[in-house]
């Protein structure tokens, strides 16, 4: 028996030249597989968010790929942004709402970014990181497929065999797919110019994602961000410390942080100013402020063609440079002109446009001081001279305490119009089942306490009668007196009944005044 397996040891010795070294992990391909992962770590290494690596399934499962020279590809739709709460320390209970309320405002602030234009140090980033990825996913597949080949072994799987055959093709495409990558120049992959920005819902208070509790590499990692906006607001002896960073995950750093020590006004102040710093990543390009206030307030600007704002907007982020701008609503006339747009600096467009329908409409109400809203415009209060819409308008008047008065406006309406507002009584219905079942339950106390006087009066005088005739019968002086004091109590007790009918009829009068009221008022 020891003899067998001697002789099954050396066999085993023998045989095992005739397999590649590579199947042991041990051959000069590992080694260089083994460094070209470690060259494949860091910054550059990182895969950015939403792309998928040729050589893999949609679920990460290594597979080979159809061809060994498929180039890399960038399946993200969008630039990714996550805006975290801000962690907290030291708040008193009168500032525990600012880890949520300012990167709420300063998500605000940036929402409006539409797209991020890559530049060609991050471009080059982007390229290197995707062959970094699929470099990964080819040598995980290269291990996975010697695994299965080194298998076959312990099957007795001779060489030639089908499965034998199979695995050596394998091995064999795999290992000219990392051949490929590895000696790939990084500008044949295409990189898009530019992409859609989204921001990254959370589940937390206004959506934003969660504190962060692992270092920002790793969270953006796991949320599929291509940046990551976050900070901490601490309080020590009165003074509100807020720091703000931003975080790129594929150049593997902070590209934006500041920190401000402030009262809580001033932190507010200052989260605009973090917005435009961020903003110049977010957007990837300079940026030229612009602030559009027309007259009328409603008007369209237009950008080189483009519509960019419908209305009044306090901020726009555009391109530096020249700009063709144009101006329109629905019965002006347009306005066009050139701007320099300079960078980091705001530009504010206040153009009036002219009229090209004439005449003025006046709106008042009763009461005056109302609301007068335009197509979703606020206009001034009521009395209020306007110019006529040159389109039919849907205006509404809003006073607090009335009902909203809705209303048309187009150019043949009257010169003077006048609306007599109704006063909100709030829910019909409600009210006026309130005040009736108010009135019943009233009416039923009364009802339920008019038998208690009754009872006592006919009770009394039943004893006292019964005082009477005890009180003629000798010895029956105790009796008599017994009789006498239930009477008193009884007496008292008719009393006490008609002074509570009295007061529940007072209250069945109330209720019935304010049925009839309510009812009156609904009716108006």
């Amino acid at each position: 028996m020891r003899t067998a397996v001697v002789l099954g040891f050396l066999l085993l010795v023998a045989i095992r030249p005739a397999f590649p070294q590579a199947s042991f992990g041990t051959s000069a391909s590992g080694s260089t597989a083994a460094a070209g992962a470690a060259a494949g770590t860091g910054a550059a290494g990182t895969t950015p968010a939403g792309t998928t690596p040729a050589g893999t399934t949609p679920a990460g499962t290594a597979a080979a790929p159809a061809r060994p020279d498929d180039l890399p590809k960038d399946s993200a739709v969008s630039w990714r942004v996550g805006i975290c709460a801000f962690s907290s320390d030291g708040l008193s209970a009168d500032n525990t709402y600012l880890p949520y309320s300012l990167p709420l405002l300063l998500k605000n602030e940036v929402s409006g970014l539409a797209r991020h234009a890559y530049q060609e140090e991050e471009r080059d980033l982007v390229r290197r990181s995707l062959i970094a990825s699929e470099v990964a996913a080819a040598e995980k597949s290269l291990t996975s497929a010697r695994k299965d080949r080194d298998g076959l072994l312990f099957n007795r799987e001779p060489e030639g065999s089908a499965a034998w055959t199979a695995a050596e093709k394998r091995i064999d495409a795999v290992e000219a797919r990392l051949d490929f990558l590895r000696a790939l120049d990084p500008a044949r992959v295409r990189v898009a110019d530019s992409k859609a920005v989204s921001i990254v819902e959370g589940s937390g208070a206004g959506k934003l994602l969660a504190v962060p509790d692992v270092p920002p590499e790793a969270y953006s990692a796991q949320q599929g961000l291509d940046l990551l906006v976050g900070g901490s607001v601490q309080e020590v002896q009165g003074y509100l410390l807020l720091d703000v960073w931003a975080f790129d995950p594929l150049a593997g750093r902070k590209v934006f942080s500041s920190r401000n020590a402030a009262s809580r006004d001033e932190l507010y102040a200052s989260i605009p100013v973090f917005a435009r710093e961020i903003a110049r990543t977010i957007l990837g390009r300079p940026w030229a402020l612009v602030a559009f206030a027309p007259d009328p307030p409603q008007a369209d600007l237009f950008v080189d063609g483009t519509l960019v704002a419908s209305g009044a907007t306090p901020v726009l982020y555009l391109s530096p440079g020249t700009h063709d701008i144009r101006l329109s609503a629905t019965g002006y006339g347009d306005v066009s002109h050139t701007v320099e747009l300079e960078p980091g600096r705001e530009t504010r467009i206040a153009d009036s446009l002219e009229k090209t329908v004439g005449g003025t409409i006046v709106v008042s109400s009763d009461p005056a001081g109302a609301d007068l809203y335009l197509d979703s415009f606020w206009m001034g209060k009521t009395p209020l001279t306007m110019d006529r819409p040159p389109v039919r308008s849907r205006g509404i008047l809003s006073l607090k305490g009335f009902y909203d008065a809705p209303f048309s406006l187009d150019p043949a309406s009257p010169t003077a119009l006048s609306f007599e507002l109704q006063k909100d009584v709030g829910s019909k219905d409600v009210l006026r089942t309130k005040a009736r079942d108010d009135f019943y339950s009233s009416l039923g106390f009364f009802a339920f306490s008019l038998p208690l006087p009754a009872f006592s009066y006919a009770l009394s005088i039943d004893f006292a009668i019964k005082n009477l005739d005890l009180s003629a019968q000798p010895f029956m002086g105790a009796a008599a007196d017994q009789a006498k004091a239930t009477s008193v109590v009884f007496l008292a007790a008719y009393y006490a009944g008609i002074a509570v009918s009295a007061a529940l009829f007072t209250w069945m009068v109330t209720r019935i005044v304010r049925y009839v009221r309510v009812v009156n008022e609904i009716a108006d």
